[in-house]
């Protein structure tokens, strides 16, 4: 094998390396373009349904927090009521309030998103 023989060969070779690397690529590409799209489609419908879990979690919390102060203030320390403007319980009911619009908020968007798909 001739020194020019050895050149058109490895040439060859690299130019079959190049072209295959160039199909991968554009394989590649074209299924991570479908994935995206079935990702996207799906996704903001899943994040907004699992914000709204966490939200009617929250409130759980909230509620079982203001449950251990009325027990609290009721059993352990003898009150006769518990005030709705005492720094702890109100900042609860701002929280499950807020909490609340938050979850109709996110359910009108997953109610319009419904809507679209209908649509279309």
């Amino acid at each position: 094998m001739t020194k020019e023989d050895l050149k058109e060969y490895v040439n060859k070779g690299v130019q079959a390396s190049k072209e295959a690397f160039d199909k991968a690529s554009k394989a590649s590409k074209e299924a991570f373009d479908k994935a995206g799209k079935a990702v996207s489609k799906f996704g903001d419908e899943s994040i907004l349904k699992i914000e709204i879990q966490q939200f009617k979690s929250q409130i759980k919390k909230n509620k079982a927090e203001l449950g251990e102060l009325a027990y609290k203030a009721f059993i352990e320390e003898g009150a006769d009521s518990l005030q709705k403007e005492t720094e702890t319980v109100a900042s609860l009911i701002e929280s499950i309030k807020k909490a609340q619009e938050e979850i109709k908020s996110r359910e009108e968007k997953l109610a319009t998103q419904e809507d679209t798909k209908t649509e279309a």
